[in-house]
C-alpha cells in the first residue's frame, strides 16, 4: 500500500506539470500550491471527486511532510494512514485534505497551516508544558479524524 501512496503522490506532480504547467516538489512551495489548488476545487467538485482528490492529494501532502520533516507511512487500525514523524507524533494527511475540501466557508482548514506548524510542533514535542494549568480538551479522532494525534 505504501507504494500506491507514493505513486499517487507522483501522479499529483505529473498532472500538475502536464495539465497545469506547474512543477511541484515535495516541499513548502509544493504545499503552497496544494493549498490553493484544494481551495479552488472545493466549490465545484462533487462529493465523489472530493473523495478521489482526498486520496491523491493526501498522498502528495504526506510525501511533502515525510520528505521535508522525515517520518514513515504507518497505517493506524482505527484512523487510517498517517506519517509517523517520531514515536508519539503522527499526522494524518488524507484527513487534513478531506477536511479542507469539505469545509463550507473555506476558513479554518489548511494543509499549508498544518505543514508550517510542524516545525515548531516537532521542536516542542515531548517537552513539558510551560504552565501549570490543564490543557483544553482535544476533539476525539473517533468522532472527527484529527490531522495529528499524540500517542
Amino acid at each position: 500500500m505504501e507504494d500506491r501512496i507514493k505513486a499517487n503522490a507522483e501522479l499529483v506532480r505529473r498532472v500538475a506539470l502536464e495539465n497545469m504547467n506547474v512543477e511541484v516538489s515535495y516541499d513548502l512551495d509544493g504545499v503552497r500550491w496544494l493549498d490553493g489548488f484544494i481551495d479552488r476545487q472545493r466549490d465545484g467538485a462533487t462529493e465523489e471527486v472530493k473523495r478521489k482528490l482526498s486520496s491523491t492529494l493526501g498522498a502528495y501532502l504526506g510525501e511533502c511532510i515525510r520528505q521535508t520533516y522525515g517520518g514513515e507511512w504507518v497505517q493506524h487500525p482505527e484512523f487510517g494512514w498517517s506519517v509517523r514523524m517520531r514515536e508519539g507524533f503522527s499526522v494524518f494527511p488524507f484527513n487534513k485534505v478531506r477536511k479542507q475540501l469539505s469545509v463550507d466557508d473555506g476558513e479554518g482548514e489548511s494543509v499549508l497551516g498544518l505543514f508550517t506548524a510542524l516545525d515548531p510542533l516537532l521542536a516542542n514535542a515531548g517537552k513539558p508544558a510551560a504552565f501549570s494549568g490543564s490543557l483544553p480538551s482535544v476533539e476525539s479522532p473517533s468522532s472527527k479524524p484529527a490531522w495529528w494525534k499524540f500517542w
